[in-house]
Order: C-alpha cells, then sequence, then structure tokens
C-alpha cells in the first residue's frame, strides 16, 4: 500500500512532465541573447554562423540590435537589413518529425525609420508572408507583435528561414524577435514524452487497482 502511494505522486509528475516536454521550444537561442555584443547594432553579412549563436545569416545583411531599440524579449533583437540595404534571410535548422504538425510564433516589429515593413517566413513548404505598419512608433515604442503559422514537416530536420522583403530608403527592415517553434499536442510525440506517457498511463491503472 505504501509502495503504491508514492507512485500516485510520481505518476502525476511524469505526466506533467511529459506535456512539458512536447511543448518544449524547438529553437534554440530564439530571442537572440546568446552571441557576440553587439553593442548599439552590429552589421552581420551572409554567410554568417558565429556572431548569433545557433543562426546562420544565409543572404544578404541584417543588424543585430543591442540597446538600440526596444527588444520584444530580453534585451537584443534583429533588423532583418543590415546597413547597405540588402534584404537579409536569418535561418536555423532543427529536428522535426515527418508528418508532425509544428505552429512557428515569433514577434515582429520594424525599424521605426519609417514605412510598412514586409518579410517572408519558410518552413516546411510553408512561406506567408506579414507586414508591420512603423508608423506612430518609435526605439522606446516598438510595439511589438505577436504573429504565428503551421507547418508539416517534410524532412527529418527542417530550416526556418526569416527573410526581408522591405527595406525604405537606406537600411530600415522589418525587426524580429523571440521565435517559437512548438509541436502540435496532435502530432507524432517525442520518444522521451511517449516513455513518460506511457509510464503515467500503468501508473494511473496501479492505482485504480489499489483504490478497488
Amino acid at each position: 500500500m505504501k509502495m503504491l502511494s508514492i507512485v500516485r505522486p510520481l505518476v502525476i509528475t511524469s505526466a506533467f512532465l511529459a506535456c512539458g516536454l512536447a511543448q518544449a521550444n524547438l529553437i534554440q537561442n530564439g530571442s537572440f541573447e546568446n552571441g557576440t555584443d553587439p553593442g548599439l547594432f552590429t552589421k552581420l553579412v551572409a554567410v554568417n554562423s558565429t556572431s548569433i549563436d545557433y543562426w546562420t545569416v544565409s543572404a544578404g545583411t541584417i543588424d543585430y540590435i543591442g540597446t538600440y531599440w526596444q527588444a520584444a524579449e530580453g534585451a537584443r533583437s534583429i533588423d532583418l537589413v543590415g546597413d547597405g540595404g540588402l534584404l537579409g534571410t536569418l535561418s536555423q535548422t532543427f529536428n522535426t518529425t515527418i508528418g508532425s504538425l509544428y505552429t512557428v510564433r515569433f514577434a515582429m516589429a520594424g525599424n521605426p525609420d519609417g514605412g510598412v515593413k514586409r518579410m517572408k517566413v519558410v518552413a516546411g513548404g510553408e512561406s506567408p508572408e506579414f507586414a508591420f505598419d512603423t508608423n506612430g512608433k518609435s526605439t522606446t515604442d516598438m510595439s511589438w507583435e505577436t504573429k504565428s503559422f503551421q507547418f508539416t514537416a517534410l524532412a527529418a530536420q527542417t530550416t526556418l528561414s526569416f527573410e526581408a522583403l522591405t527595406a525604405g530608403a537606406c537600411c530600415y527592415g522589418p525587426a524580429l524577435d523571440n521565435v517559437i517553434v512548438l509541436a502540435e499536442e496532435n502530432s507524432v510525440p517525442e520518444p522521451a514524452s511517449s516513455l513518460l506517457l506511457g509510464l503515467s498511463l500503468a501508473g494511473l491503472g496501479w492505482s485504480r487497482q489499489d483504490s478497488g
């Protein structure tokens, strides 16, 4: 009886842990906090895979923003058009399960030096476009907005890319921060989650036998 009374809290704990693993962010360094200190901001040129941990500037130029403007999360963010006006692309590749559904969420704003900013986001065969109007915004009030879309994984690894579509007169592009990718609950569970879920169900069975 004592053994079963110990099992019950373990069952509950493992069930919650399984849910937590299923909802873990698959993106590393999603708010760009880890990397070379950009100071006010630093221009990065393709192909650069060392200045921002886990991310690659795969085309054009970007500005790695430090204290220049208000970040959505933490203290750093991205302008997808760097000094020089070349439209930039920022990418990260992560593990996925073929046929599973994933949700991408991110914070979008725009360099407040004028106009409507647009970006395209590419993952798993999907390539939606997003826009942000910078009119009335400032470096101290960026008014970040949460954007999202879903994709179905086509391979064991998926590359998520953020591509600038507008630059303004010089080098003022869409702003990016707080990137999150979550596996949907109805998709194939990760092995660790499956194991914990199985243990949870087994434990619940033991608990019922004990209560009977």
